[in-house]
């Protein structure tokens, strides 16, 4: 939480210079960043324990998911440090990190290598020398066979539209909506970081850094976007349900499963703040993520569900903070439904066909030109972001 003006004993190690508030106590510069990273080593030892399929020392291998955000900084600090120390220990297994970061950028020509995606990667990379680094751009989504492109609004290379870079920008431009926008670009780099980590056998979990705050504002976008019943698979930690389809026909070829972790997902996003500016080499990566008053929204038309309840959850975090954490908590005890249905081509989540006749009503399938439903594989949430 943010430094308060006047310095009390902190309640922890009693020492007198205590700056920050943690849960509304007065705490040091080291009991804090100890608080936060001790969070974050339970959870890297739950998700060990989860994984790990043998007694024997194994190497640690994760991919995680970077956006440059404050979150995600954070959390390639804590891996570096974590990492460091692990090497340091005979008896700990080998911990390897590769921090992949998806350039959304679809202006930008794959092939260009100035990017300022690719220039904050280097930062990055020269700062955090412990772990890999990777920069990969959307539009190598293409290639991804977890999604259902025969169920989407993409532009065919026939008409037109020849680069992959191109045919995504036309595809975002045909949605109906800033929030479907953001919606389809969300589950898109998920589907990209899960190839990846599945294409190289040697990682077994994707890690990403959403906060307690980011994963109760996502639940609740969930259900605003109409795909509620995903909430268990989208924001709870565990083996995320993946379909592979054939490229040409649309058909489902093969199912399997994947490890899902948030490390951070223990800790709010102000207290993630404060831990950037306890470490300011953090901030010095990305200008942007230093702290700041959170922008005055002038008109909602050009703000997507997303961003509105983020922008919530983070202001009402401090005041309420055990709402926003029972939120998260709550989401954590739902069911996941049977995952011998049809799963969505989209969210690849397994499609509630009762539930979406229940939600959908009267919208109907949208179809082709030869007569066949477009939208019969997406459940209720997807054929809205994409149809409207």
């Amino acid at each position: 939480m943010p430094a308060s003006t006047a310095s009390n004993p902190c309640s922890r190690c009693k020492a007198e210079d205590a700056p920050f508030q943690l849960r509304t106590k007065p705490t040091c510069r080291n009991c804090f960043a100890e608080y936060v990273e001790t969070k974050f080593v339970k959870r890297l030892a739950y998700l060990h324990k989860e994984v790990r399929t043998s007694s024997h020392l194994e190497p640690r291998r994760y991919i995680a998911g970077i956006s440059f955000g404050p979150s995600s900084s954070a959390l390639v600090h804590l891996l570096e440090v974590y990492t460091h120390k692990q090497s340091k220990k005979k008896s700990s297994s080998a911990f390897e990190i590769l921090a992949v970061h998806v350039d959304t950028d679809l202006s930008c020509s794959p092939e260009r290598q100035d990017t300022p995606a690719q220039a904050l990667m280097r930062n990055y990379s020269a700062k955090y020398t412990q772990l890999s680094f990777r920069c990969v751009h959307l539009s190598k989504v293409l290639d991804v066979q977890t999604v259902d492109w025969s169920a989407l609004p993409l532009p065919r290379p026939e008409d037109g539209f020849s680069e992959p870079s191109k045919r995504l920008q036309q595809m975002f431009e045909n949605l109906p909506s800033v929030s479907s926008r953001a919606d389809v670009l969300r589950l898109l780099i998920r589907h990209l970081l899960l190839d990846i980590a599945m294409q190289d056998q040697h990682y077994n979990t994707l890690l990403l850094g959403h906060t307690t705050t980011a994963l109760a504002a996502l639940s609740l976008c969930e259900v605003a976007n109409g795909r509620g019943f995903a909430i268990p698979w989208q924001v709870n930690d565990g083996r995320f349900p993946v379909t592979i389809y054939d490229p040409a026909s649309g058909a489902e070829v093969k199912r399997t499963t994947y490890p899902i972790h948030y490390p951070l997902r223990e800790l709010f996003k102000g207290e993630i703040d404060t831990y950037i500016s306890v470490f300011p080499e953090i901030a010095a990566l990305n200008p942007s993520n230093v702290n700041g008053a959170t922008p005055t929204v002038v008109s909602h038309k050009d703000t997507s569900i997303e961003e509105v309840m983020a922008r919530y959850f983070e202001s009402v975090e401090t005041p309420y903070a055990g709402i926003v954490a029972n939120v998260v908590r709550t989401t954590g005890k739902l069911d996941r439904a049977n995952a011998s249905g049809p799963s969505c081509g989209l969210c690849g989540v397994v499609l509630d066909e009762r539930g979406d006749s229940r939600w959908a009503g009267e919208m109907g399938d949208d179809y082709n030109p030869d007569g066949e439903p477009r939208l019969a594989r997406l459940c209720y949430g997807c054929k809205r972001s994409v149809n409207g």
